[in-house]
């Protein structure tokens, strides 16, 4: 049951997640679609409030690169209105180069994090309940904190995925590859650009 539990709230951030992604697209100006040729996206919530940060880095038609950093705070009724705040980045590096890094971290082919919750779980256990034997394993699960939400187009290849607070859930499955590479991007960004120093 309390598995159950778990999962529904998951499910249910995901959903609103998803269906807050369209408008909060809209209101900075954006298509839902990748329409440049090589960009990458990350929208990312911060436990329960009204703020998303979005990263997102893009070769224009002219094949300049541009990054730019994206506050979005949504309206909330009787207590905030609509506000967005844009900050070009510059990276540290040749962008050419943080483009081939990213990829270093194999973003564009990572399954969604639902896709490795298996690997998460430990300790299987067989007991018995109700007269029965059950299968059991030992899983934590981080209700609060932040989520991203990436998308990457390079050429032929497109991908989507969401990850819920990578960097906590690596710290207790320290050997799982997902995470790791999940992790690296963000620390790429980190030093790269500066964005989501203080997680």
């Amino acid at each position: 049951m309390k598995k159950l539990f778990i999962l529904i709230i998951i499910l249910s951030n995901s959903i609103l997640f998803g269906q807050n992604l369209t408008e909060i697209n809209e209101n900075i100006g954006l298509a839902d679609s990748l329409t440049n040729n090589k960009e990458i996206r990350i929208y990312r919530t911060s436990g329960m409030n009204n703020h998303m940060g979005i990263f997102r880095m893009y070769q224009d038609s002219t094949e300049k690169w541009k990054a730019e950093f994206i506050y979005h705070y949504a309206k909330v009724p009787n207590q905030a209105e609509l506000k967005i705040e844009k900050r070009k980045l510059k990276s540290k590096s040749k962008m050419d180069l943080v483009w081939l890094e990213i990829q270093k971290t194999n973003i564009q082919v990572l399954p969604n994090m639902t896709d490795i919750e298996w690997k998460l779980k430990k300790e299987p256990v067989i007991y018995e309940m109700d007269g029965e034997k059950v299968l059991s394993w030992k899983q934590t699960s981080i209700l609060d904190g932040q989520g991203y939400d990436v998308h990457i187009r390079g050429g032929i290849f497109f991908n989507r995925v969401y990850y819920s607070n990578p960097e906590s859930y690596l710290r207790i499955n320290e050997n799982v590859d997902e995470l790791l590479y999940f992790s690296e991007l963000l620390n790429l960004l980190q030093t790269e650009f500066g964005v989501w120093k203080n997680n």
